[in-house]
């Protein structure tokens, strides 16, 4: 061979496996394994497209649980035939809505999972007609149940239902009756929960006796809590998100609050252990939880990830409502068709139990209230029953 093409062909060579090598990388930078995007065992088998959208390095148990169900899927024979194959768009607030309809336009994906923040979900409502299965859980998200293209359904507990039963928690069980509030400004989900709970606790007899706000990015947080130090509330509701939490449970304990700390299921994250090199101030709060009670879910997600949340629990069950839906349906050609199938899946069982989708897309589902005590999650105190009623 002559030498000169010889070293031609070679300098291609090494071009070619740096550009394989630098995509790998940037798969694996996103938080996209090697599984979620090509998967080995599917090469011969036609393929489903399906957008799967959660945020990185935080949460990411939402892709998790939707990747133990594709999995799971595929072993049993896909979808109609299809092997569910996922395309991966990492959650940022200033591409959300672009990256969802790129999505449908571009990718030809038949669905969407996820996103998984009601801020971002508001505003990936207005620009997609495919279904859209949210790990958000602001009841309003999906409010307009007569807009024809509103395709977005929630899959975790709404937070109107977490709410309601974070006041009856407080009011009958904990027996307080003053709260304060802090949350993040701006912030759909957020200022959706403290309006809950507010419109709640005040009914049941509760008053609330200060409201702050603190803009994203906040570590300090001297301003709100004199406010609330003044008003000497019962129980303090940060309905927000970790490292923010953290960093204000402490500075209110260092300031002398001596509230009792409650919150949402937005504090169902990592951060909430291991931001504070010393955890006393986070010990004892008590949140709503979305946590799975299905055996073989949290057996097969433990061992495949580890510990298993109610993050991962919408995940695994947004794919499989959504499997369910196209084979109701019987083809994948017309998203109307699909959405309007999720709407009417009714007794889902799977890593949750939905009775079935309320008239706003929300479901209908139990969730519960528990302390967490030096570190480790207590039984719940109460739960909701898919008929609106409530145990304890």
């Amino acid at each position: 061979m002559n030498m000169q093409i010889f070293r031609l062909m070679l300098c291609v060579f090494l071009s070619l496996s740096v550009a394989l090598l630098s995509g790998c990388e940037r798969m694996r930078d996103m938080g996209m394994t090697d599984e979620m995007v090509t998967p080995s065992d599917e090469t011969t088998m036609p393929t489903l497209k399906v957008g799967l959208i959660h945020p990185q390095p935080n949460y990411t148990s939402f892709g998790k649980g939707a990747e133990l169900a594709r999995g799971e899927i595929n072993a049993a024979g896909g979808v109609l035939g299809m092997q569910v194959e996922f395309v991966y768009k990492e959650e940022v607030t200033a591409t959300v809505a672009q990256d969802a309809a790129a999505l449908a336009e571009s990718e030809g994906v038949v669905a969407i999972l996820g996103p998984l923040f009601s801020s971002h979900a508001v505003k990936v409502g207005p620009v997609i007609n495919i279904p859209v299965l949210l790990g958000a859980t602001r009841a309003e998200v999906t409010a307009d149940a007569t807009d024809p293209n509103d395709f977005m359904f929630l899959i975790a507990g709404s937070n109107v239902l977490q709410a309601e039963l974070l006041a009856k928690v407080v009011v009958n069980q904990l027996d307080k009756k003053t709260a304060a509030m802090i949350w993040q400004n701006m912030d759909v989900y957020s200022e959706g929960f403290v309006q809950s709970f507010k419109a709640s606790f005040e009914k049941l007899g509760g008053s609330v006796v200060a409201e702050q706000t603190y803009e994203s990015g906040a570590m300090m947080f001297t301003e709100q809590l004199t406010a609330v130090k003044d008003a000497a509330p019962d129980v303090l509701l940060l309905a927000s998100f970790p490292p923010a939490n953290p960093h204000i449970m402490k500075e209110a304990r260092d300031m002398g609050i001596e509230s009792t700390f409650i919150g949402s299921d937005g504090w169902d994250d990592p951060l909430m252990s291991t931001t504070l090199a010393d955890n006393e101030p986070v010990d004892g709060y008590y949140c709503t939880n979305l946590d799975p009670d299905a055996v073989d879910f949290n057996t097969a997600y433990g061992t495949k990830y580890g510990s298993v949340d109610g993050i991962a629990a919408a995940g695994y069950d947004a794919l499989r409502i959504l499997k369910m839906a196209i084979e109701i349906v019987g083809s994948t050609d017309d998203p109307a068709a699909i959405r309007d199938a999720i709407a009417k899946i009714t007794n889902y069982e799977g890593a949750t139990s939905i009775s079935h989708f309320d008239a706003n897309r929300n479901p209908v589902k139990s969730v519960g209230v528990r302390q967490i005590l030096n570190g480790m999650p207590q039984p719940d105190i109460i739960e909701a029953t898919p008929d609106g009623g409530a145990t304890e």
